[in-house]
C-alpha cells in the first residue's frame, strides 16, 4: 500500500473510528523553529520542526505511535497487515522528513542542547549489499537509548537514525517499541535518560553551548594582546610610566640588581609574583610573572634573572 503522510493517516484513522478531528496547537520554538501539540481523545503528543508543517507531521506521527497501544487501534501496525483498513507506515515519517532535505542531525543536536540532554552520537555500524546496491545501517545514541536507520546512502541512513531518535525523545511519555528499530541492543527508557543527564556528558554539553553562544554572539572582540603584537606591548606602554621607568634604569641609586628591577616594575605599575622552582642545581631558580595583559613570565637562576630582566626592559621600552 502506498505510504501516507502522518497527518493524512491520522485524519483517516479519526474518520474511521469516529473520534472527531485532532486539534493542533503551535508555539514558537527556539532558534526560529516551531513546536506543535496535537490532542485527540485526551491523548496528546508533540513534534518540533523548522516550519509549522514539519512540526505538525512529526506530532501526528508521535500520536499514531501512542494510539497503537490503545484497545481498538491495534490495526495501526507498522507492517501494513491491518485487516482491510489503511495503516500508518512508520517508515513514512522518515521518508517524508528525509525528502524535505532537512538536516535532522542538526535539529537533533539543537533539541538535545535546548533540553539539557546528552549530545547524540551517530555512526555507521553496518555495511552490506553489493557495490551496485549497497545498504548502510547507522546507529544514533543519546545516553543509553539507541535508534537505527537504514538506507542505500550513508547520509540518508544517518538522517533516518536521527529522525527515529528525535521521535522518541521529543515526547517524554513515548516508550521504545521494536517497530521503530532495525536492531535493538537495549530497551529505551526515559528514566534512564533522565538519570544520566548529570554524568560526564555535562561537560560536553557545556562546551557545545558555550561554542553556540560565542558563534551566535558574532565573535566579540578579544581585548587581550595578540601574539604578533606582544613585542610592541611595552614599546606602546603608557608614556608617563615609561618615563619613570627610564629614570630608574639610568640611575645609580640601587645597590643590587634585584632592588633596581623592583624599582623599575614599581615605576611601570607592574606587580611581580616571584616563585622559587625546584631545580637540580645548588643555585635557586626563580620564576617571575608580571600582571600585564599577556602571559609575561621570566625564569632563570637567581644570580642572573634580575639583571637579564633589567636588560629586557632597556630594549623593549624603546
Amino acid at each position: 500500500m502506498e505510504n501516507k503522510s502522518s497527518v493524512s493517516a491520522l485524519q483517516e484513522c479519526c474518520a474511521q473510528a469516529k473520534t472527531g478531528n485532532p486539534v493542533y496547537e503551535y508555539i514558537d520554538g527556539e532558534d526560529g523553529g516551531y513546536v506543535c501539540k496535537v490532542v485527540l481523545i485526551d491523548i496528546e503528543a508533540y513534534g518540533n520542526g523548522r516550519s509549522k508543517r514539519d512540526a505538525k507531521h512529526l506530532a501526528a506521527g508521535n500520536l499514531m505511535r501512542k494510539m497503537r497501544r490503545l484497545p481498538g487501534f491495534t490495526n495501526l501496525d507498522a507492517d501494513g497487515d491491518g485487516e482491510g483498513q489503511d495503516n500508518f507506515n512508520l517508515n513514512s515519517v522518515a521518508d517524508e522528513l528525509t525528502n524535505m532535505n532537512r538536516d535532522m542531525l542538526k535539529e537533533l543536536r539543537d533539541y538535545c542542547v535546548r533540553h539539557d540532554m546528552p549530545l547524540p552520537i551517530i555512526e555507521i555500524v553496518q555495511q552490506s549489499g553489493s557495490p551496485n546496491a549497497p545498504e548502510f545501517v547507522a546507529c544514533c545514541s543519546v545516553a543509553s537509548i539507541k535508534r537505527y536507520g537504514k538506507s542505500d546512502k550513508k547520509k540518508d541512513a544517518r538522517q533516518r537514525a536521527a529522525i527515529e531518535m528525535l521521535c522518541i525523545i521529543s515526547n517524554d511519555s513515548d516508550k521504545a517499541s521494536p517497530e521503530t528499530q532495525l536492531v535493538s541492543t537495549k530497551t529505551g527508557n526515559t528514566s534512564e535518560l533522565e538519570s544520566t543527564l548529570e554524568d560526564v556528558e555535562a561537560e560536553r554539553r557545556r562546551k557545545f553551548k558555550t561554542y553556540r553562544e560565542l558563534t551566535d554572539a558574532g565573535g566579540e572582540e578579544n581585548q587581550s594582546v595578540k601574539l604578533c603584537d606582544r613585542h610592541n606591548y611595552f614599546k606602546s606602554f603608557y608614556p608617563q610610566l615609561k618615563e619613570a621607568a627610564f629614570e630608574v634604569l639610568n640611575s645609580a641609586d640601587h645597590v643590587t640588581s634585584k632592588a633596581k628591577l623592583l624599582a623599575v616594575l614599581g615605576a611601570l605599575k607592574l606587580n611581580p609574583r616571584i616563585t622559587p622552582l625546584e631545580a637540580k642545581s645548588m643555585e635557586p631558580v626563580l620564576q617571575i610573572e608580571l600582571n600585564c595583559d599577556y602571559d609575561c613570565v621570566f625564569i632563570g637562576p637567581e644570580s642572573k634573572i634580575y639583571h637579564d630582566m633589567i636588560q629586557y626592559f632597556r630594549v623593549m621600552l624603546v
